[in-house]
């Protein structure tokens, strides 16, 4: 069964949804009319993990994982940042 809510009611019956969710039944969020999210168990889809791609053809996942792997190997080129200087980056923003 699905259960659609709106977000302020999630705030107030955050504990009683997730046990509806771990006892299989999935909750749509919704702001006013418009659904925005699914709480569903994460055993319900054991195929998937929080990183995937989800339902997207597997050329389309290849080509994603590809992409972050090109950003990460950019990434391992550059100098090491230091947390001084995104301070002093994050202070300039704010002159």
């Amino acid at each position: 069964m699905v259960m659609t809510i709106t977000v302020n009611v999630v705030d107030a019956n955050l504990v009683e949804l997730l046990a509806k969710v771990e006892a299989g039944e999935d909750v749509i969020l919704a702001k006013g009319d418009t659904p925005v999210a699914r709480l569903t168990t994460l055993a319900s889809a054991p195929e998937q993990d929080l990183g995937d791609a989800g339902e997207l053809p597997k050329q389309e996942q290849e080509r994603r994982r590809a992409l972050i792997e090109d950003i990460r190997d950019f990434r391992r080129t550059m100098p090491k940042v230091k947390t001084d200087e995104i301070l002093e980056w994050k202070s300039e923003g704010r002159r």
